[in-house]
């Protein structure tokens, strides 16, 4: 029955005008928040959701969620103010990143000196499976943070882009070898 009870709402959703769409996506994404008990701040008529989460250790980031134009996007700004000699090997570690990525697209702004991790999915997805958008979300968390760290790496340490993508793809490729 609850199948059938699924289905049928699914059915519905997918019927209403891409307007409506929206605004039941809306209001699934601050369900979502409020159930989950994360730290945020909600701001409706730009249907953008701010919330806060722990990257590493007592570090608390800002990450975005919106609704537009029929679709459903996360954002998270992981590297501010990169020194400008740095640019080429930004832009490099980004390329990287865009190569391997299966989720989101890593965004270099020159202007004001920031690296951003981009995730956007057709509004369907989460209009029809509601648990679609904590899936992204996580995804969207659990890759920002490790290309934060790489872009911490290179700010930090001055480590060549390819190291930091070796040692990130030989991590991987250890992790899915015990998982198998």
């Amino acid at each position: 029955m609850k199948r059938l009870k699924d289905y049928l709402q699914r059915i519905y959703r997918a019927s209403l005008s891409p307007k409506k769409q929206e605004e039941l996506v809306w209001g699934d994404l601050k369900k979502l928040h409020l159930k989950a008990e994360w730290r945020h701040g909600v701001y409706e008529q730009e249907k953008y959701i701010e919330t806060r989460f722990e990257v590493f250790d007592g570090q608390i980031e800002k990450f975005a969620y919106f609704i537009y134009d029929s679709s459903f996007f996360c954002r998270y700004q992981l590297a501010e103010n990169y020194p400008e000699d740095l640019t080429p090997d930004v832009f490099l570690l980004a390329s990287h990143f865009n190569n391997v990525l299966n989720n989101g697209v890593v965004v270099v702004n020159t202007n004001d000196k920031f690296v951003e991790h981009r995730m956007k999915n057709n509004i369907l997805v989460p209009l029809l499976q509601t648990e679609e958008m904590y899936n992204q979300i996580m995804t969207h968390y659990n890759i920002s943070r490790d290309v934060q760290a790489a872009f911490q790496r290179l700010v930090e340490e001055n480590e060549a882009p390819a190291i930091i993508i070796a040692d990130l793809m030989r991590e991987y490729d250890k992790d899915s070898q015990e998982t198998d």
